[in-house]
């Protein structure tokens, strides 16, 4: 069986590459939601990738994961009665 030898030295594409930054758990955005606005649609709970958002017994959405917002802004994007605004975290 041939002997393994492992080499401390990186092949320079990698030992060039800048180290990438960590990323920071928790929220990037808060979701704010103006339920007098809103006509229930649902397409925000329909495609938040993350799952921030549920519909109450009333079919209006709610927060439910606030810590899971990446501020994506699908949901503000796409709501057609401008009801729901993602506000950036600073330092997130």
């Amino acid at each position: 069986m041939p002997e393994v030898v492992e080499s401390s030295v990186k092949p320079p594409e990698v030992a060039d590459a800048p180290a990438r930054p960590v990323a920071k758990k928790g929220p990037r955005g808060q979701v704010v939601i103006f339920g007098t606005w809103c006509k229930g649609c649902g397409l925000c709970v329909e495609f938040c990738p993350t799952q921030v958002l549920a519909l109450d017994p009333n079919g209006h959405p709610i927060v439910v994961a606030p810590e899971k917002c990446t501020a994506c802004h699908w949901c503000d994007t796409h709501c057609p009665d401008l009801a729901i605004v993602v506000k950036r975290i600073e330092g997130a």
